[in-house]
């Protein structure tokens, strides 16, 4: 039995128009300052944190396993260096390695497939590796050309992972998206900065969830309290989805293909 499935989550900035004037953070419900997702794996039975393959041990060879990754900077090349300053600030907590293989056009979206009981909405990762040949996607775009984003949304991030008896359940594709014209502070500070939103985003692209203390880079609303960087309940979870893991033994399948899941399944689906 093969195992797949994906999931997304993104994030809002809340402000009081764009002044740069910020509300204040609605009250947290919890403590809890890291999340990941769990998922059961077919390969060896158990319930296991949903990641990325960052080694890979085959006859007692380990070998370290970079994510391959493509940005489109929506027209402002100088995003590639925003992207690279987020990513080794992932590095630094998680162990994840990142191999940049230049600049793309294409904008993730969702395939959208037709069931009789209503449409389903999935990370269409197959067609997004074979347009760009990366394993993870960043970039921007504008709400008009992508269905990702969802309504007061100033990004979202999404990954896509299988699994099947002969192979590991993990991560195969992700992406981490930024809408365009959203009102942001320039580089990596406190408020509602590009660099705080991107670390958000890329942080869902590793595999970590929304969390309800507002000190934390996940907590799903940017606003005057969001941090510059990962904090303590970020950086845990980034351990968790991240080379102190540990090593996967079994090669990775290609990522999931909604058209292939839309035959077998006899429905129609839009790409």
């Amino acid at each position: 039995m093969q195992l797949l499935s994906s999931t997304a989550a993104g994030v809002t900035v809340v402000t009081l128009g764009l002044t740069g004037t910020f509300a204040a953070p609605p009250a947290a419900a919890t403590t809890t300052t890291y999340s990941v997702t769990h998922a059961s794996d077919p390969y060896s039975g158990r319930s296991i944190a949903v990641r990325w393959t960052p080694c890979l041990t085959r006859s007692g060879v380990t070998t370290t396993t970079p994510i391959s990754y493509a940005v489109n900077t929506g027209g402002d090349p100088s995003r590639v260096t925003l992207v690279q300053q987020a990513l080794a600030e992932v590095t630094a907590y998680s162990g994840l390695r990142f191999h940049y293989t230049g600049k793309v056009s294409y904008i993730p979206h969702y395939a959208v497939l037709h069931y009789p009981t209503g449409d389903r909405l999935m990370f269409n990762a197959a067609q997004q590796r074979a347009a760009t040949h990366a394993a993870l996607v960043i970039g921007w775009a504008s709400a008009s050309k992508t269905n990702m984003f969802r309504g007061s949304e100033a990004g979202v991030g999404t990954v896509s992972w299988t699994g099947n008896s002969r192979s590991q359940l993990r991560i195969v594709e992700g992406a981490a998206l930024i809408k365009l014209g959203v009102p942001l502070r320039a580089g990596f500070t406190t408020g509602t900065s590009v660099g705080s939103l991107l670390l958000h985003e890329i942080g869902h692209a590793v595999g970590l969830n929304h969390v309800s203390t507002t000190s934390q880079i996940m907590y799903p609303v940017l606003g005057s309290y969001t941090r510059a960087s990962y904090q303590s309940g970020d950086r845990y979870g980034l351990r968790l989805v991240g080379r102190p893991a540990g090593c996967f033994v079994t090669p990775s399948l290609s990522p999931p293909d909604p058209a292939a899941i839309a035959r077998a399944a006899g429905i129609s689906v839009t790409l």
